[in-house]
C-alpha cells in the first residue's frame, strides 16, 4: 500500500525506565541530537541539557543514577505524616481527612507490597516444584531461575523503598528538590543504566511496527528516562514530555501510570503544551483489570487538562489477547469512555537487553503498537495533524460481535464498544487506507 512513497523522518518519543540504545537491533533507530558534541561536558545547542546526545534521563544527575522510588501514597503520607503524625488535636477536619486517608492509603499499598514479596519468596523457594510439575522432570533453567531472583529481588526492593521517604535518596543522586514542581533543568545523559528491559521492549516494538512500512529507517526513537520502580513524579513526566515535544519527536509512547498524582496540574500544562505544537501522546491504559471511570481521572496521566477540556492529542490504549476466546486481555483496564482503543499486548515479541529478545504482556505493550502504527501515518501522511491521526485510527478500528470476558468480572462478558470509545481493535491497513484516501481527495 505504501510501496513508492516517499516516507518522512519521524521522532517517537519513549519516555521509560531507560533503553539499551547499544541494542544490535535497536541501534540504528535510536535518535541523534546532531546539536550536542558527544561528551565534551557543554550544553552545545543550549537546551539546557548538557551531552543530551541520545536522549535524557530525569532520574539521574552528578550524585549517581536511582533505580528505586517510593509509590506515590508513600510520598504523600510522609509529606503529611511530618506535620500531622504528631499533634492532630488541632487539625481542621478536612485536614484529618485528608491526613488519615493518605495513610489509610499508604497500609494498603504497603500491605500490597509484602504480599508480593511473599509471593515472590514462596516461587523461588519451589522452583524446583514447579518445573517438576510442568515438565515431569527436575530441571531448572538458567533464564527461569534468573528470571524468578529477578522479580523476588524486585519485589523486596519495593517493600523496602516503599516504607522510607525517597525524597532525601533524591537529593543526594539526583541534586533537584522535589518539591519544586517547575524545575526544568536537572539529570543526566545515563539512559541506559540499571536494568531498561522494560523501555528497551517498548522502544522494540515501536521499532518492529514501523519496520513493518519501507524497514521502518524513517523513524528514530529519542529515549528518555523518567519511570523508576516504583511511582514515577510528576514532575519528571511533566519534564520527559516538555524535552520530547522540544527536541522534535511527533509521536511520544508512555507505558506507565499511577492512581495518584498530586502534582497532576503540571503534567496537565504539559500535556497541553505538546498538544499546541502537534504533538500526539499515546498512554497505556494499565494492568489492574479495572473499569477506568468515565472522568479518566482516577488513571494518571490522562487526556484531561482541566476541569472542562480533554486533550485531543491523547490517545489511552487497552491490551488484546492472542486467543479468540480471550480477545481482550484479563489484566487489561478497560473504559467505554476513558480507553481510546485496544491494541495486541500479549506475549509480544521485542528486543530486551543484552542484545536479545523477549515476550512480554502488558497495556505496556499495546500502547508501542498504537505509537508505531501512528509514527507510520505521520511519517507517510505528514499533513496530518496528532488530532487527526488519531481520529483515523478510532475510526478505522477492527470491529467484532464477538464476545470478550470482561477483566477482573467473572462471568461477565461483553463486545469491544463496551472496553472503548472506538470498539475495536488498531488496524495499521485500514488507517493506511483511510489517509490515502483523504490525502487523494485533497488533490
Amino acid at each position: 500500500m505504501l510501496q513508492g512513497k516517499k516516507p518522512t523522518p519521524v521522532i517517537v518519543a519513549v519516555i521509560d525506565n531507560g533503553t539499551q540504545i547499544t541494542h544490535k537491533t535497536l541501534q540504528p533507530y535510536i535518535w541523534t541530537n546532531k546539536g550536542e558534541v558527544e561528551n565534551n561536558n557543554k550544553d552545545d545547542d543550549g537546551n539546557g541539557y548538557t551531552d543530551d546526545v541520545h536522549g535524557w534521563s530525569f532520574l539521574g544527575g552528578k550524585g549517581g543514577d536511582i533505580n528505586y522510588e517510593a509509590d506515590e501514597e508513600t510520598r504523600e503520607y510522609f509529606a503529611l505524616k511530618k506535620k500531622y503524625d504528631t499533634d492532630s488535636s488541632s487539625l481542621a477536619e478536612g485536614e484529618k481527612q485528608r491526613f488519615y486517608a493518605a495513610k489509610t492509603k499508604y497500609l494498603d499499598k504497603d500491605r500490597d507490597r509484602v504480599a508480593s514479596a511473599k509471593m515472590a519468596d514462596k516461587l523461588y523457594k519451589k522452583k524446583d516444584n514447579i518445573i517438576l510439575k510442568a515438565l515431569g522432570k527436575r530441571l531448572v533453567g538458567e533464564s527461569f531461575e534468573k528470571d524468578l531472583a529477578e522479580f523476588k529481588e524486585f519485589a523486596d526492593s519495593l517493600v523496602v523503598y516503599n516504607r522510607i521517604n525517597t525524597d532525601s535518596l533524591r537529593r543526594l543522586y539526583v541534586g533537584d528538590n522535589p518539591d519544586s514542581l517547575t524545575e526544568r533543568y536537572y539529570g543526566n545523559n545515563h539512559i541506559d543504566v540499571a536494568n531498561p528491559a522494560h523501555g528497551t521492549h517498548t522502544a522494540g516494538t515501536v521499532m518492529s511496527v514501523a519496520r513493518c512500512a519501507d524497514s521502518g529507517r524513517w523513524l528514530k526513537i529519542m529515549p528518555i528516562r523518567a519511570i523508576p520502580n516504583g511511582d514515577e513524579r510528576d514532575k519528571d513526566v511533566a519534564n520527559a514530555i516538555r524535552y520530547a515535544v522540544d527536541n522534535g519527536a511527533a509521536v511520544i509512547n508512555m507505558s506507565f501510570g499511577k492512581y495518584t498524582s498530586p502534582g497532576y496540574a503540571e503534567v496537565a500544562k504539559a500535556i497541553r503544551y505538546a498538544q499546541e505544537k502537534d504533538v500526539l501522546l499515546v498512554h497505556s491504559a494499565g494492568n489492574d483489570a479495572m473499569e477506568l471511570a468515565d472522568s479518566v481521572m482516577d488513571n494518571y496521566p490522562n487526556a484531561r487538562i482541566d476541569s472542562l477540556t480533554l486533550a485531543g492529542n491523547f490517545i489511552q490504549v487497552g491490551a488484546t489477547g492472542n486467543n479468540p476466546k480471550k480477545l481482550v486481555a484479563g489484566f487489561s483496564n478497560y473504559g467505554r469512555y476513558s480507553v481510546d482503543i485496544m491494541a495486541p499486548g500479549v506475549n509480544i515479541y521485542a528486543t530486551v537487553p543484552v542484545d536479545t529478545f523477549a515476550k512480554y504482556s502488558g497495556t505496556s505493550m499495546a500502547g508501542p503498537v498504537v505509537a508505531g502504527v501512528a509514527a507510520m501515518l505521520r511519517s507517510y501522511y505528514p499533513q496530518l495533524t496528532a488530532v487527526q491521526v488519531k481520529t483515523i485510527l478510532m475510526q478505522t478500528a477492527t470491529k467484532t460481535t464477538q464476545y470478550a470476558d470482561v477483566p477482573g468480572r467473572r462471568k461477565t462478558i461483553a463486545q469491544l464498544w463496551y472496553f472503548c470509545r472506538a470498539g475495536g481493535i488498531v488496524n495499521a491497513a485500514a488507517a493506511i487506507q483511510l489517509a490515502e484516501n483523504r490525502h487523494r481527495a485533497t488533490l
